[in-house]
Parts: C-alpha cells; structure tokens; sequence
C-alpha cells in the first residue's frame, strides 16, 4: 500500500488534534454509581432516572 505525502500530512493535521485532546481518568469506588462528574454531565437532559430505585448500585 504507498500514499503519498500530502494525504499523510492532511491525516495528521485532522487526527493531532483529537490525539492531543485528553480527558483525565476519573476514578470512583467500586459499586457505586461512578463519579460526581457524571450526575454533572447527564444534569443538562434532565438527569438520571434509577430504573431499580431502592436496589444498591452493584446488586443484582
């Protein structure tokens, strides 16, 4: 497979970007509904709605 050099650096220009752009990793007890972040991120479409409510997260 050749490609050629302009259509290297044209991926490159699109990719470095999204390359570059990294999120931190955030960690949460196990068990648990994850991070505080995450209520944060779903509170703009109207929340979380617990589909078990009064089953602990990690229960079957």
């Amino acid at each position: 497979l050749f490609v050629r050099e302009d259509s290297v650096e044209e991926e490159w220009r699109i990719v470095d970007p999204v390359l570059g752009n990294v999120s931190p990793v955030l960690e949460y007890t196990p068990n648990t509904w994850g991070p505080p972040e995450a209520e944060q991120l779903i509170a703009g479409d109207g929340g979380w709605h617990n589909p078990a409510p009064g089953v602990p997260p990690g229960a079957s």
